[in-house]
Protein backbone atom coordinates (compact mmCIF):
# COMPACT_ATOMS: atom_id res chain seq x y z
CA UNK A 1 0.00 0.00 0.00
CA UNK A 2 1.28 3.77 -1.05
CA UNK A 3 1.95 6.18 1.95
CA UNK A 4 -0.70 7.98 0.49
CA UNK A 5 -3.21 5.40 0.81
CA UNK A 6 -2.74 4.55 4.28
CA UNK A 7 -2.45 8.03 4.98
CA UNK A 8 -5.89 8.44 3.78
CA UNK A 9 -7.02 5.04 6.05
CA UNK A 10 -5.58 6.26 8.82
CA UNK A 11 -7.48 7.91 12.28
CA UNK A 12 -6.16 11.13 13.64
CA UNK A 13 -4.56 8.71 16.49
CA UNK A 14 -2.41 6.45 14.55
CA UNK A 15 -1.27 10.14 12.21
CA UNK A 16 0.09 11.32 15.13
CA UNK A 17 1.44 8.64 16.86
CA UNK A 18 4.27 8.42 13.71
CA UNK A 19 5.22 11.97 14.39
CA UNK A 20 7.21 11.07 17.24
CA UNK A 21 10.06 9.26 18.74
CA UNK A 22 9.31 7.19 21.74
CA UNK A 23 12.30 6.30 24.43
CA UNK A 24 12.48 4.10 26.96
CA UNK A 25 15.03 2.15 29.22
CA UNK A 26 16.20 -1.86 27.97
CA UNK A 27 18.13 -3.67 26.62
CA UNK A 28 15.94 -6.70 24.92
CA UNK A 29 12.43 -5.26 23.36
CA UNK A 30 9.66 -2.88 23.54
CA UNK A 31 8.32 -2.58 26.88
CA UNK A 32 4.71 -3.83 27.28
CA UNK A 33 3.31 0.08 27.11
CA UNK A 34 4.79 0.90 23.69
CA UNK A 35 4.17 -3.09 22.62
CA UNK A 36 0.05 -2.24 23.66
CA UNK A 37 0.51 1.58 21.78
CA UNK A 38 2.17 -0.40 18.52
CA UNK A 39 -1.19 -2.64 18.42
CA UNK A 40 -3.10 0.30 18.04
CA UNK A 41 -0.87 1.91 15.29
CA UNK A 42 0.12 4.75 17.59
CA UNK A 43 4.07 4.18 17.86
CA UNK A 44 6.07 5.35 14.48
CA UNK A 45 9.62 5.47 15.87
CA UNK A 46 12.14 5.40 18.60
CA UNK A 47 15.47 6.72 19.93
CA UNK A 48 18.29 4.89 21.63
CA UNK A 49 20.61 6.21 24.05
CA UNK A 50 24.06 4.94 24.57
CA UNK A 51 23.73 3.97 28.28
CA UNK A 52 20.00 2.90 28.63
CA UNK A 53 19.28 0.60 25.41
CA UNK A 54 22.91 0.07 23.70
CA UNK A 55 25.34 -2.60 25.48
CA UNK A 56 27.41 -3.80 22.39
CA UNK A 57 26.13 -4.07 18.71
CA UNK A 58 25.23 -7.46 18.48
CA UNK A 59 22.99 -7.02 21.31
CA UNK A 60 21.84 -3.75 19.79
CA UNK A 61 21.15 -5.68 16.29
CA UNK A 62 18.66 -8.18 17.82
CA UNK A 63 16.90 -5.94 20.34
CA UNK A 64 16.01 -4.13 17.01
CA UNK A 65 15.10 -7.20 15.32
CA UNK A 66 13.20 -8.05 18.04
CA UNK A 67 11.48 -4.57 18.00
CA UNK A 68 10.32 -4.76 14.11
CA UNK A 69 8.55 -7.92 14.92
CA UNK A 70 6.42 -5.94 16.36
CA UNK A 71 5.39 -4.37 12.81
CA UNK A 72 2.97 -7.02 11.88
CA UNK A 73 1.29 -6.36 15.11
CA UNK A 74 -0.58 -2.88 13.78
CA UNK A 75 -3.22 -2.25 11.20
CA UNK A 76 -0.65 -1.19 8.31
CA UNK A 77 2.21 -3.71 9.24
CA UNK A 78 4.57 -0.14 9.17
CA UNK A 79 7.99 -0.72 10.27
CA UNK A 80 9.06 1.65 13.10
CA UNK A 81 12.04 4.34 12.81
CA UNK A 82 14.68 3.13 14.64
CA UNK A 83 17.08 6.70 15.39
CA UNK A 84 20.33 6.61 17.41
CA UNK A 85 23.09 9.47 17.91
CA UNK A 86 25.87 7.69 15.83
CA UNK A 87 28.60 10.72 14.90
CA UNK A 88 31.84 9.31 15.69
CA UNK A 89 34.21 10.93 18.02
CA UNK A 90 33.26 12.17 21.17
CA UNK A 91 29.07 11.01 20.63
CA UNK A 92 29.74 7.42 19.91
CA UNK A 93 26.59 5.72 20.97
CA UNK A 94 27.37 1.92 19.80
CA UNK A 95 31.03 1.78 21.65
CA UNK A 96 31.50 -2.07 21.77
CA UNK A 97 31.87 -3.72 18.52
CA UNK A 98 32.11 -0.74 16.20
CA UNK A 99 35.10 1.45 14.82
CA UNK A 100 35.57 4.04 17.14
CA UNK A 101 36.79 7.21 14.81
CA UNK A 102 38.42 9.83 16.34
CA UNK A 103 35.88 12.40 15.74
CA UNK A 104 34.10 15.05 13.36
CA UNK A 105 37.11 17.64 14.40
CA UNK A 106 39.87 15.26 13.31
CA UNK A 107 38.16 14.25 10.41
CA UNK A 108 38.21 18.28 9.67
CA UNK A 109 41.63 18.41 10.15
CA UNK A 110 42.93 15.63 8.17
CA UNK A 111 40.48 17.62 5.32
CA UNK A 112 40.25 14.22 3.15
CA UNK A 113 36.71 14.16 1.42
CA UNK A 114 37.52 10.32 0.40
CA UNK A 115 38.16 9.83 3.96
CA UNK A 116 34.86 11.68 5.31
CA UNK A 117 32.66 9.58 2.41
CA UNK A 118 34.92 5.96 3.32
CA UNK A 119 33.70 6.72 7.37
CA UNK A 120 30.01 7.46 6.08
CA UNK A 121 29.87 3.89 4.39
CA UNK A 122 31.51 1.95 7.01
CA UNK A 123 29.44 3.42 9.55
CA UNK A 124 26.87 3.20 7.53
CA UNK A 125 27.31 -0.92 6.94
CA UNK A 126 27.49 -1.14 11.06
CA UNK A 127 24.25 0.57 11.51
CA UNK A 128 22.54 -1.54 8.81
CA UNK A 129 23.46 -4.49 10.49
CA UNK A 130 21.86 -2.53 13.77
CA UNK A 131 18.95 -1.95 12.23
CA UNK A 132 19.38 1.21 12.18
CA UNK A 133 17.37 4.09 10.36
CA UNK A 134 18.09 7.35 11.04
CA UNK A 135 21.40 8.59 12.26
CA UNK A 136 21.35 11.87 13.90
CA UNK A 137 24.94 12.91 11.89
CA UNK A 138 27.08 14.18 10.95
CA UNK A 139 27.03 17.84 12.39
CA UNK A 140 27.42 20.54 10.23
CA UNK A 141 27.75 23.27 12.41
CA UNK A 142 30.64 25.59 11.46
CA UNK A 143 33.10 25.22 14.86
CA UNK A 144 34.62 27.83 16.48
CA UNK A 145 35.00 31.33 15.50
CA UNK A 146 38.38 32.82 16.08
CA UNK A 147 38.14 36.59 14.28
CA UNK A 148 35.19 36.96 17.57
CA UNK A 149 37.66 35.13 19.98
CA UNK A 150 34.79 32.59 20.52
CA UNK A 151 36.64 29.46 21.48
CA UNK A 152 35.74 25.83 20.53
CA UNK A 153 34.06 23.79 23.19
CA UNK A 154 33.95 20.44 21.82
CA UNK A 155 35.09 18.24 19.24
CA UNK A 156 31.60 17.69 17.26
CA UNK A 157 32.60 19.72 14.32
CA UNK A 158 34.54 19.82 11.42
CA UNK A 159 36.05 22.87 11.07
CA UNK A 160 35.64 26.69 11.29
CA UNK A 161 35.81 26.97 7.49
CA UNK A 162 32.57 26.52 6.44
CA UNK A 163 33.41 24.95 2.82
CA UNK A 164 35.47 22.53 4.80
CA UNK A 165 32.24 21.81 6.83
CA UNK A 166 30.24 21.50 3.83
CA UNK A 167 32.53 19.16 1.76
CA UNK A 168 33.54 16.99 4.59
CA UNK A 169 29.60 16.86 5.88
CA UNK A 170 28.42 16.26 2.07
CA UNK A 171 30.73 13.17 1.43
CA UNK A 172 30.04 11.59 4.99
CA UNK A 173 26.43 11.86 4.43
CA UNK A 174 27.11 9.97 0.51
CA UNK A 175 28.39 7.72 2.22
CA UNK A 176 26.14 6.56 5.03
CA UNK A 177 22.72 7.34 2.43
CA UNK A 178 24.48 4.95 -0.19
CA UNK A 179 24.14 2.39 2.49
CA UNK A 180 20.40 2.87 3.27
CA UNK A 181 20.43 5.03 6.47
CA UNK A 182 19.03 8.24 6.54
CA UNK A 183 21.57 10.92 7.39
CA UNK A 184 19.81 13.98 9.63
CA UNK A 185 22.03 16.74 9.75
CA UNK A 186 22.54 19.10 12.85
CA UNK A 187 21.54 21.33 14.38
CA UNK A 188 20.02 23.85 11.93
CA UNK A 189 20.54 26.61 11.02
CA UNK A 190 24.06 26.16 13.10
CA UNK A 191 25.25 26.08 16.78
CA UNK A 192 26.75 29.00 17.88
CA UNK A 193 29.66 28.23 19.44
CA UNK A 194 29.55 29.51 23.00
CA UNK A 195 29.78 28.73 26.50
CA UNK A 196 25.97 28.38 26.31
CA UNK A 197 24.97 24.45 26.35
CA UNK A 198 21.38 24.47 24.95
CA UNK A 199 21.10 21.36 27.37
CA UNK A 200 20.94 23.94 29.74
CA UNK A 201 20.52 27.48 28.75
CA UNK A 202 19.41 29.22 25.18
CA UNK A 203 22.01 30.53 22.54
CA UNK A 204 20.68 34.00 20.81
CA UNK A 205 23.25 34.04 17.43
CA UNK A 206 23.41 38.14 16.58
CA UNK A 207 24.40 37.49 13.14
CA UNK A 208 22.68 38.83 10.33
CA UNK A 209 21.09 36.99 7.15
CA UNK A 210 24.12 37.72 5.23
CA UNK A 211 26.59 36.01 7.81
CA UNK A 212 24.13 32.98 8.45
CA UNK A 213 23.77 32.47 4.31
CA UNK A 214 27.52 32.71 4.23
CA UNK A 215 28.68 30.42 7.37
CA UNK A 216 26.09 28.86 8.85
CA UNK A 217 23.83 27.66 6.43
CA UNK A 218 26.45 27.21 4.18
CA UNK A 219 27.15 23.43 4.74
CA UNK A 220 23.39 23.29 5.15
CA UNK A 221 22.66 24.47 1.64
CA UNK A 222 24.77 21.91 -0.07
CA UNK A 223 23.88 18.72 1.54
CA UNK A 224 20.22 19.68 1.25
CA UNK A 225 21.27 20.17 -2.92
CA UNK A 226 22.99 17.12 -2.58
CA UNK A 227 20.22 14.89 -1.31
CA UNK A 228 20.10 14.95 2.97
CA UNK A 229 17.37 13.57 3.74
CA UNK A 230 16.50 14.91 7.65
CA UNK A 231 17.78 17.73 9.24
CA UNK A 232 17.35 18.07 13.24
CA UNK A 233 16.39 21.82 14.30
CA UNK A 234 18.52 23.89 17.09
CA UNK A 235 17.08 25.18 20.36
CA UNK A 236 19.31 28.64 19.55
CA UNK A 237 17.47 32.22 18.13
CA UNK A 238 18.65 33.62 15.25
CA UNK A 239 18.15 36.79 15.09
CA UNK A 240 18.26 37.56 11.51
CA UNK A 241 15.02 34.72 11.02
CA UNK A 242 13.38 35.15 13.94
CA UNK A 243 14.20 37.08 16.92
CA UNK A 244 11.46 35.99 19.15
CA UNK A 245 11.34 31.76 19.29
CA UNK A 246 14.05 28.69 19.30
CA UNK A 247 14.86 27.54 15.50
CA UNK A 248 12.89 24.31 16.89
CA UNK A 249 10.31 26.09 17.32
CA UNK A 250 9.99 28.97 14.66
CA UNK A 251 7.24 29.14 11.66
CA UNK A 252 9.47 31.57 10.20
CA UNK A 253 12.61 29.17 10.48
CA UNK A 254 11.14 26.21 9.06
CA UNK A 255 9.49 28.64 6.26
CA UNK A 256 12.96 29.47 5.33
CA UNK A 257 14.29 26.18 5.66
CA UNK A 258 11.63 24.55 3.11
CA UNK A 259 10.68 27.84 0.82
CA UNK A 260 13.95 29.83 0.69
CA UNK A 261 16.45 26.26 0.93
CA UNK A 262 14.36 23.61 -0.78
CA UNK A 263 14.48 21.14 1.56
CA UNK A 264 11.70 18.17 1.44
CA UNK A 265 13.27 15.85 3.82
CA UNK A 266 12.19 15.40 7.23
CA UNK A 267 12.49 17.21 9.88
CA UNK A 268 13.40 16.37 13.68
CA UNK A 269 13.51 18.55 16.76
CA UNK A 270 16.39 18.08 18.88
CA UNK A 271 14.74 16.77 22.75
CA UNK A 272 12.84 18.88 24.00
CA UNK A 273 13.49 18.33 27.71
CA UNK A 274 16.42 20.30 27.44
CA UNK A 275 16.31 23.20 29.62
CA UNK A 276 16.70 25.77 27.00
CA UNK A 277 12.89 24.65 25.86
CA UNK A 278 11.37 22.89 29.01
CA UNK A 279 12.45 26.32 31.14
CA UNK A 280 10.63 28.96 29.02
CA UNK A 281 8.28 26.87 27.52
CA UNK A 282 7.17 23.61 29.06
CA UNK A 283 7.13 20.24 28.01
CA UNK A 284 3.56 20.69 26.54
CA UNK A 285 3.33 23.59 24.96
CA UNK A 286 6.94 23.04 22.97
CA UNK A 287 5.50 20.20 21.79
CA UNK A 288 2.38 22.48 20.03
CA UNK A 289 5.06 25.33 19.11
CA UNK A 290 7.15 22.38 17.17
CA UNK A 291 4.58 20.75 15.53
CA UNK A 292 2.70 24.14 14.34
CA UNK A 293 5.91 25.57 13.39
CA UNK A 294 6.46 22.66 10.39
CA UNK A 295 9.01 19.51 12.43
CA UNK A 296 7.73 16.19 10.82
CA UNK A 297 9.39 14.34 13.88
CA UNK A 298 8.96 15.48 17.60
CA UNK A 299 11.86 14.51 20.37
CA UNK A 300 10.99 14.63 24.23
CA UNK A 301 12.36 12.46 26.54
CA UNK A 302 9.73 13.75 28.88
CA UNK A 303 6.85 12.39 27.18
CA UNK A 304 5.44 8.99 26.31
CA UNK A 305 2.10 7.49 25.15
CA UNK A 306 0.42 10.57 26.88
CA UNK A 307 1.60 12.41 23.68
CA UNK A 308 -1.08 11.17 20.88
CA UNK A 309 -3.73 11.85 23.63
CA UNK A 310 -2.22 15.17 24.55
CA UNK A 311 -2.08 15.85 20.60
CA UNK A 312 -5.21 14.61 19.39
CA UNK A 313 -7.26 17.04 22.22
CA UNK A 314 -4.68 19.57 20.62
CA UNK A 315 -6.10 19.46 17.25
CA UNK A 316 -9.39 19.11 18.49
CA UNK A 317 -9.45 22.34 20.61
CA UNK A 318 -7.80 23.78 17.73
CA UNK A 319 -4.31 24.53 19.24
CA UNK A 320 -2.94 22.38 16.10
CA UNK A 321 -4.62 21.40 12.52
CA UNK A 322 -4.80 17.91 11.23
CA UNK A 323 -3.41 19.60 8.09
CA UNK A 324 -0.31 19.86 9.51
CA UNK A 325 -0.34 16.72 11.29
CA UNK A 326 -1.37 15.07 7.61
CA UNK A 327 1.98 16.91 5.95
CA UNK A 328 4.36 15.63 8.76
CA UNK A 329 2.74 12.25 8.79
CA UNK A 330 2.58 11.85 5.05
CA UNK A 331 6.48 12.58 4.81
CA UNK A 332 7.23 10.46 7.44
CA UNK A 333 5.36 7.46 5.81
CA UNK A 334 6.61 8.22 2.36
CA UNK A 335 10.06 7.95 4.07
CA UNK A 336 9.39 4.65 5.21
CA UNK A 337 7.74 3.19 2.01
CA UNK A 338 11.25 3.54 0.52
CA UNK A 339 12.97 2.25 3.36
CA UNK A 340 10.78 -0.99 3.43
CA UNK A 341 12.41 -1.66 0.02
CA UNK A 342 15.81 -2.24 1.13
CA UNK A 343 16.93 -5.51 1.33
CA UNK A 344 17.15 -7.34 5.03
CA UNK A 345 21.03 -7.35 6.34
CA UNK A 346 21.24 -10.30 8.04
CA UNK A 347 25.13 -10.60 7.99
CA UNK A 348 27.59 -8.07 8.43
CA UNK A 349 28.65 -6.65 5.30
CA UNK A 350 31.78 -4.79 6.91
CA UNK A 351 34.88 -5.53 8.22
CA UNK A 352 36.01 -4.24 11.49
CA UNK A 353 39.78 -4.51 11.10
CA UNK A 354 39.15 -2.09 7.61
CA UNK A 355 37.13 0.61 9.70
CA UNK A 356 39.98 0.35 12.53
CA UNK A 357 42.46 0.86 9.90
CA UNK A 358 40.63 3.74 8.05
CA UNK A 359 40.08 5.39 11.63
CA UNK A 360 43.83 4.88 12.34
CA UNK A 361 44.44 6.80 9.30
CA UNK A 362 42.23 9.59 10.05
CA UNK A 363 43.64 9.97 12.97
CA UNK A 364 47.38 9.78 11.66
CA UNK A 365 46.47 12.59 9.32
CA UNK A 366 44.51 14.97 11.61
CA UNK A 367 47.87 15.64 13.93
CA UNK A 368 48.83 19.20 14.10
CA UNK A 369 52.06 20.36 15.28
CA UNK A 370 51.86 23.64 16.47
CA UNK A 371 55.38 24.24 18.14
CA UNK A 372 58.81 21.92 17.54
CA UNK A 373 62.20 22.81 16.82
CA UNK A 374 63.89 20.44 13.99
CA UNK A 375 65.02 16.81 15.26
CA UNK A 376 62.67 16.89 18.25
CA UNK A 377 60.12 13.86 17.31
CA UNK A 378 60.23 11.15 17.21
CA UNK A 379 61.35 11.53 21.08
CA UNK A 380 63.89 9.49 22.54
CA UNK A 381 63.42 7.51 25.88
CA UNK A 382 66.38 5.15 27.55
CA UNK A 383 64.81 2.15 29.59
CA UNK A 384 66.22 3.47 32.37
CA UNK A 385 64.72 6.91 31.90
CA UNK A 386 61.28 7.53 33.41
CA UNK A 387 58.76 9.17 31.49
CA UNK A 388 56.21 11.08 33.59
CA UNK A 389 52.71 11.81 32.12
CA UNK A 390 50.24 14.87 33.61
CA UNK A 391 46.68 14.29 31.55
CA UNK A 392 44.01 16.71 31.88
CA UNK A 393 41.57 14.59 33.13
CA UNK A 394 39.59 12.84 30.13
CA UNK A 395 36.39 12.63 31.99
CA UNK A 396 33.00 13.61 30.14
CA UNK A 397 32.72 17.84 30.34
CA UNK A 398 29.87 17.95 28.10
CA UNK A 399 26.33 15.84 27.39
CA UNK A 400 27.21 14.91 24.39
CA UNK A 401 30.16 12.80 25.42
CA UNK A 402 29.73 9.15 25.39
CA UNK A 403 33.23 7.55 24.82
CA UNK A 404 34.48 9.69 27.52
CA UNK A 405 31.80 8.25 29.78
CA UNK A 406 32.91 4.80 28.71
CA UNK A 407 36.20 4.56 27.30
CA UNK A 408 39.13 4.36 30.06
CA UNK A 409 41.84 6.46 27.83
CA UNK A 410 45.34 6.34 29.08
CA UNK A 411 48.26 7.80 27.59
CA UNK A 412 50.27 5.52 29.92
CA UNK A 413 48.72 2.17 28.86
CA UNK A 414 49.19 3.16 25.37
CA UNK A 415 52.76 3.98 25.62
CA UNK A 416 53.32 0.28 27.68
CA UNK A 417 51.44 -0.54 24.24
CA UNK A 418 52.57 0.24 21.44
CA UNK A 419 56.65 1.66 22.45
CA UNK A 420 56.85 -1.05 25.44
CA UNK A 421 58.52 1.40 27.70
CA UNK A 422 57.30 0.67 31.31
CA UNK A 423 58.70 3.37 33.50
CA UNK A 424 56.14 5.47 33.48
CA UNK A 425 53.93 7.39 35.81
CA UNK A 426 50.89 9.34 34.73
CA UNK A 427 48.71 11.31 37.27
CA UNK A 428 45.38 12.78 36.05
CA UNK A 429 45.06 16.57 36.18
CA UNK A 430 41.76 18.30 37.31
CA UNK A 431 40.21 20.52 34.89
CA UNK A 432 40.75 23.40 37.55
CA UNK A 433 43.43 22.06 39.76
CA UNK A 434 43.73 23.25 43.21
CA UNK A 435 47.44 24.61 44.61
CA UNK A 436 47.98 21.21 45.90
CA UNK A 437 46.53 19.72 43.01
CA UNK A 438 49.71 21.41 41.07
CA UNK A 439 51.60 20.24 43.49
CA UNK A 440 51.05 16.56 43.22
CA UNK A 441 51.02 16.44 39.65
CA UNK A 442 53.84 18.94 39.42
CA UNK A 443 56.44 16.46 41.42
CA UNK A 444 55.56 13.48 38.35
CA UNK A 445 56.99 15.95 36.45
CA UNK A 446 60.00 16.99 38.34
CA UNK A 447 60.51 12.70 39.20
CA UNK A 448 60.62 12.40 35.22
CA UNK A 449 63.44 12.47 32.51
CA UNK A 450 60.57 13.50 30.12
CA UNK A 451 56.87 14.99 30.37
CA UNK A 452 53.79 14.37 28.47
CA UNK A 453 51.20 17.59 29.10
CA UNK A 454 47.51 17.44 28.36
CA UNK A 455 44.96 19.69 28.55
CA UNK A 456 41.43 19.89 27.90
CA UNK A 457 39.72 23.37 27.13
CA UNK A 458 42.51 25.42 28.77
CA UNK A 459 41.94 28.24 27.31
CA UNK A 460 38.81 28.26 29.93
CA UNK A 461 39.77 25.94 33.00
CA UNK A 462 43.16 28.80 33.23
CA UNK A 463 44.54 26.61 35.84
CA UNK A 464 45.63 24.44 33.67
CA UNK A 465 48.10 26.78 32.54
CA UNK A 466 48.69 27.90 35.75
CA UNK A 467 50.15 24.16 36.37
CA UNK A 468 52.48 23.81 33.44
CA UNK A 469 53.98 27.16 34.28
CA UNK A 470 54.96 26.14 37.89
CA UNK A 471 56.26 22.60 36.43
CA UNK A 472 58.40 24.54 33.90
CA UNK A 473 59.69 26.38 37.10
CA UNK A 474 60.82 23.67 38.25
CA UNK A 475 61.80 21.35 35.36
CA UNK A 476 63.75 24.02 33.11
CA UNK A 477 66.04 21.88 30.99
CA UNK A 478 63.71 18.85 30.52
CA UNK A 479 61.44 18.21 27.47
CA UNK A 480 57.81 18.72 27.91
CA UNK A 481 55.65 18.27 25.33
CA UNK A 482 52.23 19.75 25.37
CA UNK A 483 49.18 18.30 23.85
CA UNK A 484 45.61 20.42 23.06
CA UNK A 485 43.60 17.23 23.43
CA UNK A 486 40.06 18.74 23.01
CA UNK A 487 40.19 22.88 22.06
CA UNK A 488 42.94 23.95 18.81
CA UNK A 489 43.19 27.36 21.55
CA UNK A 490 45.16 25.87 24.39
CA UNK A 491 48.17 25.48 21.83
CA UNK A 492 49.40 28.54 21.87
CA UNK A 493 49.10 29.02 25.68
CA UNK A 494 50.99 25.87 26.00
CA UNK A 495 53.90 27.29 23.47
CA UNK A 496 55.29 29.36 26.19
CA UNK A 497 56.22 26.50 28.41
CA UNK A 498 56.15 23.20 26.23
CA UNK A 499 59.29 22.32 24.01
CA UNK A 500 56.89 20.96 21.45
CA UNK A 501 52.34 21.21 21.52
CA UNK A 502 50.60 18.74 19.18
CA UNK A 503 46.77 19.63 18.42
CA UNK A 504 44.82 15.99 18.03
CA UNK A 505 41.37 17.58 17.38
CA UNK A 506 39.81 14.79 19.96
CA UNK A 507 40.70 12.39 22.56
CA UNK A 508 39.89 8.94 21.92
CA UNK A 509 41.84 5.42 22.19
CA UNK A 510 42.66 5.39 17.81
CA UNK A 511 43.84 9.19 18.18
CA UNK A 512 45.69 8.46 21.48
CA UNK A 513 47.40 5.02 19.55
CA UNK A 514 48.27 7.42 16.57
CA UNK A 515 49.77 10.37 18.32
CA UNK A 516 52.23 7.96 20.61
CA UNK A 517 53.34 6.72 17.32
CA UNK A 518 53.67 9.86 15.35
CA UNK A 519 55.54 10.78 18.92
CA UNK A 520 58.39 8.14 19.38
CA UNK A 521 58.12 5.96 16.79
CA UNK A 522 57.68 7.15 12.83
CA UNK A 523 60.47 8.92 12.00
CA UNK A 524 59.15 9.61 8.54
CA UNK A 525 55.60 10.90 9.80
CA UNK A 526 54.76 14.69 9.03
CA UNK A 527 52.54 16.44 11.16
CA UNK A 528 49.87 18.73 9.73
CA UNK A 529 50.92 22.81 9.55
CA UNK A 530 49.22 24.31 12.33
CA UNK A 531 48.54 27.81 9.55
CA UNK A 532 45.49 25.89 8.76
CA UNK A 533 44.38 27.04 12.13
CA UNK A 534 47.01 29.77 13.20
CA UNK A 535 47.85 33.02 11.39
CA UNK A 536 51.48 32.03 12.32
CA UNK A 537 54.18 34.71 12.00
Amino acid sequence: MKAHEILNEMTLREKIGQTFVQYYQGYSDLPDHLIEMNKRNELGGIIYFSGNNVRDLEQLKQMSTNIQSHATDNRFNLPFFLTIDQEGGQLTAIHKGTTMFPGNMALGFANDEEMAYEQGKHSGKELRYAGIDICYAPVLDVSYDRANGVPVVDNRMYSDKPEVVANMGMRYIEGLQEEGIIACAKHFPGMRITQEDTHFEADRHPGDIERLTNVELLPFQKAIDNGLGCIMMHHGIFDALDPEYPASLSKKVIDHLRNDMGFEGLIITDDLVMKSILDEYGEKDSLIMAMNAGCDILMSTCAGPWYVDFMEECVKEGKVSEERINEACLRILTYKEKHSKLPEVTEKTFVKEDGDKLAYEIARKSLINYKSKPGLFPLTIKPEEKLGIIMGNPARLVMSDAINLYDNLSIEETVQRRVKHNDTKEAIMPWQPTYMEMVSVGDVAIISDLVIFTTVNAYHFEKQIETIKYIRQFCKDKTIIGIASRSPEDAPLLAEYCDGVIITGGLSQVTLDALIDAMFIDGEFEFNDAKQLFDKE
